[in-house]
């Protein structure tokens, strides 16, 4: 019999999150990747202790795959900012005191490991941090409400306070790793380890689910954006460019899947509709957040998908859209560049660049055959980043930084 991953003792991890897909109500790329990840853990041989700091109630009457749920704290009321994060630092520290770890696994965004201690070996999975987010949005610290910038500053130093005491850095692109050394300066030893996505589930779920209500119908090409409504996820761009192309494809519709931004710095639906012709108004349709399989459906549905990232840390929905063979655009010069080639398995056009971004929805649209091909290419080239062959990489890469753990 081999011995498990990690020796002959199984590690024990402790990882904690603010969004685990089945658990909280809102789940982007970071919590459909620990989602599939943590199961992949406790396969490769490690015990992993969950810790969930969420927004709104929790469904614990989930199968999380041998994953064990040791805390949770849930955000309700009015509850201030500082107060919540500094709350649940207490609530991961609590937990990680309650027994011995290996390796404490947490994203920096909301500085859940800010109270640990330095002893702790504490392993910071860098995601994207409020500074980095507020710098690719354009936004500096006057730009926020006189009541809020207290809650910038506390969270923006937590978050770097948890980056430098780290023992260990998983960055999960290379562009992630270069803009937060810009932002932070020196950093603990680190290394780079892909996210990973559920492929088979993803497969399965594009052609089994229902499609989410409100989707068009017809046969009309239809054209999807997926992120959030922010300008970082390149939403103006997105529907600018569409208002281009309505101009040689008058019937394409435009799908928008993703949350609303803050409404106070944010582009609202009503903002956007004012950048697409009154005549093309009508097929324009925002679906919202679509927190279950039918975004897959969705994606598989669709004629293209964009996500036109100002700056993209690594992108997973991106590497969903490869997993069900859709056509696919992306932005060039951040982590997209870690898993997409230009003209092989996808169209990539430069950041903020709106002519460029119509331009490559105009010729997939055109020439539908070519497109396919790229992406039954990307197609071919997701099995690497499945969740098994990501967890065995991340603890091999981990033990490397901190030394055998078990």
């Amino acid at each position: 019999m081999t011995e498990p991953l990690g020796g002959p003792r199984r590690q024990r991890w402790l990882v904690a999150t603010t969004e685990y897909a089945g658990l909280t109500n809102y789940t982007g790329g970071i919590g459909r990747h620990y989602a599939a990840l943590l199961p992949a853990l406790v396969r490769a041989g490690v015990d992993v202790d969950l810790v969930v700091c969420a927004d709104g109630g929790l469904s614990t009457d989930v199968d999380l795959g041998g994953v064990r749920l040791v805390a949770t704290a849930e955000t309700l009321g009015r509850s201030s900012r500082v107060r919540t994060m500094i709350r649940n630092a207490r609530v991961v520290r609590r937990a990680y005191r309650r027994r011995r770890y290996d390796r404490v696994l947490l994203p920096e965004w909301s500085a859940l490991g800010s109270a640990l201690p330095r002893s702790a070996p504490l392993v910071t999975n860098l995601a994207t941090s409020l500074r980095l987010s507020n710098r690719i949005s354009g936004f500096t610290l006057r730009d926020f409400p006189a009541a809020d910038r207290f809650a910038v500053v506390v969270q923006d130093a937590l978050e770097t306070r948890q980056i430098t005491r780290s023992a260990a850095l998983v960055a999960i692109s290379t562009a992630m790793l270069a803009r937060t050394h810009d932002l932070v300066g020196d950093l603990p030893p680190f290394v780079v380890v892909r996210n990973c996505i559920d492929v088979a589930a993803v497969r399965i779920a594009a052609t089994t689910s229902a499609l989410p209500e409100r989707w068009p119908s017809g046969s009309a090409p239809t054209v999807l954006f997926l992120g959030r409504l922010e300008r970082r996820k390149g939403v103006v761009e997105a529907v600018s460019a569409y208002a281009r192309l309505v101009q040689d494809a008058p019937d394409a519709r435009l799908v928008l899947a993703g949350a609303s931004g803050d409404g106070r710095f944010e582009p609202q639906v009503a903002a956007l509709l004012d950048l697409v012709p009154a005549s093309a108004r009508g097929q324009v349709v925002w679906l919202g957040h679509v927190p279950g399989d039918e975004l897959f459906r969705a994606v598989a549905s669709a004629s293209v998908v964009m996500c036109p990232s100002r700056w993209e840390g690594f992108g997973n929905v991106a590497l969903e859209v490869r997993t069900i063979g859709t056509p696919l655009v992306v932005t060039s010069g951040s982590g997209y560049d870690d898993f997409c080639t230009d003209g092989v398995d996808c169209s990539m056009v430069r950041p903020c660049d709106v002519g460029a971004l119509a331009e490559a929805l105009r010729e997939i649209l055109q020439d539908p055959v070519a497109a396919r091909h790229r992406a039954s290419v990307a197609a071919q080239t997701v099995d690497r980043y499945a969740p098994d062959p990501v967890a065995r990489d991340l603890v091999a890469a981990v033990d490397g930084l901190l030394g055998r753990a078990g």
